[in-house]
């Protein structure tokens, strides 16, 4: 009889309802390894895999503010475009001056449509205002307009004969001039670059395009920083660009945070890494997706539950977030943790009924004594009128 009473009071008393979560069911992903931009492309893939799989994630921007956009020079484009409507022109030619020059200081504010824009008017102009004379000036114009946007036209119902004129020749010297190869990367890599418009892809881009020789603007985009822009003077040998990006406040340490975690937790045998539960608190996420650009795991920071072995393959990483998806959707209860297990014969992803398992015992408060059986031990906590409830995760 004594065995059993022993049994009775070391099993786990029952409790109230399980806590309510304290963070928010969402993930944060964080791909760290000595290739920077390998890791980089990496948490772009996985972050892309997840979203397609539904996943609630961290919305980056959002959680890191960023500056207030400065909209200076859309305010002058706007003026611009309102005094030429308005038919004046000496107006509207100091407006896209200005604002050429702002957009000039200011690349990371720039997109390639409106700066196409700026220069053709500021061309056009040229000769409306001052005649023929002012021919050359409108197509140097006329050619930074139409290395920004090469679908630019001139519409000769529009315009005068003069600037068709110009326009043309733009277009002939263009085509002169050959093309040059591009050279693009960003500090740190992993920023979307945009040219003309289009997306290239992540930083460092593997090939550099071809494209006409002159200057061309390239703006950088990547979550936790500041839009970035840089002009790239292109001759027949080539040109390149690689802008230094500006992180919001605060994220760069968060990514320092995440780095030192990942070097703690991914594939290694424990319990949640140090660090790891800050973090997501930090970035408001109950679940921290860490990975070293080969293989992923999750961690839920509330119960020290993780999903491990994520294959980050081209081929499986589409199938590993979907595992993701399911185990953030159906979050276990408080894990087992795996630095207790000394006998790695008998760790918990070990095979075999769970009973058996000596960490089974220890997770859940119970001393066997007498060699008594998990039967006796739900014999005896069913006497009091409950069920026995086990609770158990896998680290």
């Amino acid at each position: 009889m004594l065995p059993l009473i022993l049994l009775v009071l070391a099993a786990p008393k029952a409790s109230a309802a399980p806590a309510k979560p304290l963070l928010p069911s969402r993930a944060a992903v964080f791909v760290s390894s000595p290739d920077e931009a390998g890791a980089a492309k990496v948490e772009a893939e996985l972050t892309k895999a997840l979203e397609d799989a539904s996943v609630g994630l961290v919305d980056v921007p959002a959680g890191f503010p960023l500056a207030a956009r400065d909209d200076a020079g859309d305010k002058l484009v706007k003026d611009a475009r309102q005094a030429y409507d308005d038919l004046d022109y000496e107006g509207a030619a100091s407006k896209w001056t200005e604002a050429l020059e702002f957009f000039v200081k200011n690349p990371h504010l720039a997109d390639a449509k409106t700066l196409a824009d700026a220069h053709f008017f500021v061309g056009a102009l040229a000769i409306q205002n001052g005649g023929k004379s002012h021919a050359k000036k409108a197509t140097e114009e006329f050619v930074r307009a139409l290395l920004n946007n090469p679908d630019l036209t001139c519409d000769p119902q529009v315009y005068g004969a003069d600037v068709k004129k110009a326009f043309d020749k733009a277009l002939t010297e263009i085509s002169a001039k050959g093309v040059g190869p591009l050279a693009i990367d960003s500090s740190p890599p992993g920023a979307m670059v945009s040219l003309r418009g289009k997306d290239l892809g992540l930083t460092p881009i593997a090939e550099a395009p071809s494209v006409p020789v002159g200057r061309h603007l390239l703006t950088f985009s990547k979550p936790g920083f500041e839009p970035s822009g840089a002009y790239a003077d292109v001759s027949k040998e080539g040109g390149s660009a690689k802008p230094t990006l500006t992180a919001a406040p605060g994220y760069l340490e968060v990514r320092d945070a995440a780095t030192a975690v990942v070097g703690q937790g991914v594939g290694v045998k424990g319990a949640l890494p140090p660090g790891a539960k800050k973090l997501g608190e930090v970035v408001k996420a109950r679940f921290l997706v860490l990975s070293d650009g080969a293989i992923a795991e999750v961690w839920d920071v509330e119960t020290g539950n993780r999903l491990a072995g994520l294959s980050l393959s081209a081929q499986e990483v589409n199938e590993s977030a979907k595992k993701i998806g399911a185990f953030i959707s159906k979050p276990g209860s408080a894990a087992v943790a795996a630095a207790e297990v000394t006998d790695t014969s008998e760790e918990p992803s070990a095979g075999g009924p769970v009973y058996k398992k000596w960490w089974f015992w220890t997770a859940v408060g119970v001393v066997a004594v007498g060699g008594i059986t998990a039967g006796a031990v739900a014999g005896a906590n069913n006497s009091g009128g409950r069920p026995f409830n086990v609770v158990l995760g896998t680290p």
